[in-house]
């Protein structure tokens, strides 16, 4: 059954979470990315909900409205995000709608998408390849609303929008996709927002990732039935030595109600849904701090570098011990393998010829190793091993 004390009682024992205006320009304090609506409450419903109350200013932006298909909805979901950000005192004035399609960020390329299956405004179901103007700050989509018409579903116009929105709100704080998400939409996300970086003269002072899509159960346990009173619980193997460094405590109770708000994902009965795994008692980030390098390109610490295109055999050796690895790139897919051929990540590269790869330390005894084409980030992995030697390796 759904949580029966209402969230105003939940939210008193949190302390009064009040609206903080409809402020919809910045600078503002913290900005959460979120891919599709409900990862705004997912990931940061707690820490949202500590900002308003402590009266600093916020803004939620969603790069798609969640209408995969006309199965499900993109105009209810977009309601949801909006009756459940009013529950934590976030107007719909602070919330930005992208209006991209749910499940198409990584395939983004030089060309508009074909017409995709959508819902219309009018309830029927339809096709566009065009971003979808409907609800948010000033009612149309981030194209919609700079340029007076909505945007072709290429990669260059979501670049132009997520740029555009982050100029004219300035974050302070951002919470978005780690990019070791398993969901393609979530690292997507967070590739996009590096990309985007770029054409920003400030960027946020921190930059907090949360993990949503990790394994088949996570954050739940596949037999162990977690409460909103516990915490959530250290990723699963193999990266369970991967440790956030930043725990929030949340109100477990009160983020169940919100998930509650999001009745299409949830479905009738709300404790069988994976959602209702995120309410916990605390919130868990991996933190970033951004900074621009020599050549003026944001990053987030130095890091062992190597060009290269086509297919590259790696050595990363720590001491006298070393693990191969293979960087291959087909022009459509970009490909990090162990040398016995197991995959660790394949992402999307769309029109990409050369590749570049960064290695540098990460939380605990791990590297992160960002690849990146002539495009922009790609995506990143997490391995083994935070201090190590990066080789190429002649065949």
């Amino acid at each position: 059954m759904r949580p029966v004390l209402a969230l105003t009682a939940l939210l008193a024992t949190a302390g009064c979470w009040r609206s903080t205006g409809a402020r919809s320009d910045g600078p503002v304090d913290l900005l959460v990315l979120a891919p599709h609506p409900d990862d705004e409450v997912l990931m940061a419903a707690g820490l949202l909900g500590r900002a308003v109350r402590d009266g600093k200013s916020v803004a939620v932006v969603l790069m798609t409205n969640g209408d995969y298909t006309c199965a499900r909805d993109g105009l209810l979901r977009q309601q949801e995000t909006i009756q459940a950000m009013r529950s934590l005192g976030v107007t719909e004035a602070q919330i930005h709608f992208l209006g991209y399609p749910d499940g198409y960020l990584p395939k983004l390329g030089e060309n508009p998408l074909p017409p995709i299956e959508r819902r219309n405004p009018d309830g029927s179901c339809g096709r566009a390849n065009t971003t979808l103007p409907a609800r948010g700050a000033g009612h149309p989509d981030e194209h919609t609303r700079r340029t007076g018409v909505p945007a072709p579903l290429t990669a260059k116009a979501l670049l132009g929008d997520l740029t555009a929105v982050l100029e004219r709100l300035q974050p302070r704080e951002v919470v978005l996709p780690h990019p070791i998400d398993e969901h393609p939409d979530h690292a997507a996300t967070y590739a996009y927002f590096r990309r985007a970086l770029e054409g920003l003269k400030r960027g946020p002072v921190t930059v907090h990732r949360s993990v949503v899509h990790q394994g088949n159960c996570w954050p739940g346990d596949c037999q162990v039935e977690l409460s909103p009173e516990s915490k959530v619980p250290l990723l699963p193997a193999p990266l369970e030595a991967y440790l956030p460094s930043e725990r929030f405590p949340a109100d477990g109770r009160a983020k169940e109600a919100l998930i509650a708000d999001y009745h299409s994902q949830t479905g009738p009965q709300l404790e069988q849904s994976w959602l209702a795994s995120f309410a916990k008692a605390d919130e868990v980030f991996f933190p970033e701090t951004l900074q621009r390098d020599d050549a003026g390109h944001w990053s987030s610490g130095p890091a062992q570098t190597l060009d290269g295109e086509g297919t590259r055999a790696l050595q990363w050796c720590m001491g006298e011990a070393c693990r191969g690895y293979q960087v291959e790139l087909d022009g459509t897919q970009l490909t990090l393998r162990e040398a016995e051929g197991h995959v660790v990540r394949r992402w999307t590269a769309v029109d990409a010829t050369k590749w570049t790869l960064e290695v540098r330390p990460g939380a605990g005894d791990f590297s992160e190793w960002s690849l990146s084409t002539p495009q922009g980030l790609v995506g990143v992995a997490v391995l083994p091993g935070a201090k190590g030697a990066l080789t190429s390796v002649e065949r």
